[in-house]
């Protein structure tokens, strides 16, 4: 049985932050949408979010045995005051 590999590639929404913490911290592992996904599949996933993250100015690379590249990007770029366009 082929076993998906997914890359999660985003912000601090990916990562799992935690805003009411003050020091970084996440939310529990059941509470995070990857590790509930990872749970629910079976799939391995990366998990590639950073708090603060914008979208690069060039696409990042990532292993080419990726089977799916799941991206949330951009709240931190409105947050600066960047158009969506």
């Amino acid at each position: 049985m082929h076993r998906m590999k997914v890359i999660c590639f985003g912000d601090s929404n990916t990562y799992g932050d935690d805003p009411r913490g003050y020091f970084g911290e996440r939310y529990d592992a059941d509470c995070r949408w990857m590790d509930i996904l990872t749970v629910e599949t079976g799939w391995t996933i990366s998990n590639m979010g950073q708090n603060g993250r914008e979208i690069p100015a060039a696409a990042p690379a990532f292993p080419a045995d990726t089977n799916l590249l799941i991206v949330m990007l951009g709240t931190n770029d409105l947050l600066q005051g960047r158009s969506p366009e």
